[in-house]
C-alpha cells in the first residue's frame, strides 16, 4: 500500500481483499488488518491459487455443505513474504518467503491420530464457511497468520511456482498414503488440478505406468503432459476395468469416479 515500504515501521490499518458475499456476489473490499497476537506474523501475500471451493463460494454461495452466511474473504492456496515476525520470537523472520498450511486442528479432547491433524473434529481452514463464524481466507494484500501455519520456502523456489505448494501437498499426501508406488501401475480418476498433480507426484515417485481418466479432453492433455502414460475417457468402463491398476487414486469426488476406481483396481489393489 502507498506509504508502507519494506521494512515496515508500522502496519497498515487495512488493505484490499477478495470477499464473497453470496452466490454471484464477489467484491474487492478494503478490510481491516487484524492486529497480530504474540505468536502471529504478518505476511504480504504474493500469489494465491484459485481452488474449486473458491469458485463454488463465488458462483453458488456454498461449497458442498459449507454455506455462506456472512461475507468471507476467500483464499487458502497462498504464498508470500513475512513483513512482520511474531513478537514472541517464534516462526520465520521478517523477509522470509513462506507457504501457508491453511488448517487449524479443532478444540477439545476428541481422539484422532496426532500426526494427522486434518482428521481433528472441528478442524477449520482458511477461507472456509464450514463453521460459523466463518474462517476468513487470505486473498488479501496482507494477512495476519499464526506462525504454526507458515512453512519457509527453500532458496531458489520462486513465489509464483510456490503457489502450487498447498494443492501439491494434497497430491503428495494421497500418494504417500498409497505406500511405495515405485514399479507399480497406477490410475488417477479425475484429471483436474489435483488429479494432474497426483500424476506428477506418481511419476516422481517411480510408478511404472500411470493411466489418467477424465470425461474431458483438455484435462487429459494436461495429465499426459505432466507424466501420464495412458489417458482414458471416464465413460469407457471396459477400458478402465482392463487397466487392473495396483494403485488407484480417486480425485474427482464423484460417485461415478469412485465406481470407476473400484472397476479399475486389480484384485487386492
Amino acid at each position: 500500500m502507498p506509504g508502507f515500504e519494506w521494512p515496515f515501521t508500522e502496519l497498515p490499518p487495512s488493505g484490499p481483499a477478495v470477499v464473497a458475499h453470496a452466490a454471484g456476489d464477489l467484491r474487492i473490499e478494503d478490510v481491516p488488518l487484524k492486529a497480530p497476537a504474540a505468536d502471529e506474523a504478518v505476511v504480504e501475500i504474493a500469489y494465491g491459487g484459485i481452488c474449486g471451493s473458491d469458485l463454488h463460494y463465488w458462483m453458488h454461495g456454498a461449497a458442498g455443505e459449507s454455506i455462506l452466511k456472512d461475507p468471507m474473504v476467500l483464499g487458502h492456496e497462498i504464498v508470500g513474504t513475512v513483513v512482520r515476525a511474531a513478537a514472541d520470537g517464534s516462526g520465520p523472520a521478517a523477509g522470509t518467503p513462506v507457504a501457508v498450511h491453511p488448517a487449524t486442528p479443532g478444540p477439545g479432547a476428541a481422539r484422532y491420530p496426532q500426526d494427522r491433524p486434518n482428521l481433528s473434529p472441528g478442524c477449520t481452514y482458511l477461507g472456509s464457511a464450514a463453521r460459523h463464524p466463518h474462517t476468513d481466507g487470505a486473498f488479501s494484500r496482507y494477512a495476519t497468520l499464526p506462525v504454526r501455519m507458515l512453512r519457509e520456502l527453500p532458496a531458489g523456489l520462486s513465489l509464483r511456482t510456490a503457489a502450487l505448494v498447498e494443492p501439491a501437498s494434497v497430491a503428495w499426501h494421497a500418494v504417500a498414503r498409497a505406500g511405495d508406488v515405485a514399479g507399480k501401475t497406477a490410475m488417477v480418476i479425475g484429471s483436474g488440478p489435483i488429479g494432474a498433480l497426483v500424476v506428477a507426484v506418481l511419476k516422481r515417485a517411480g510408478a511404472a505406468k500411470i493411466t489418467a481418466v477424465d470425461m474431458h479432453d483438455k484435462p487429459l492433455e494436461i495429465a499426459r503432459a505432466v507424466g501420464a502414460d495412458e489417458v482414458l475417457k471416464g465413460d469407457d468402463a471396459e477400458a478402465i476395468a482392463a487397466v487392473e491398476a495396483d494403485v488407484v487414486i480417486e480425485s474427482s469426488g464423484s460417485h461415478f469416479g469412485l465406481a470407476s476406481a473400484i472397476k479399475g483396481a486389480v484384485r487386492g489393489g
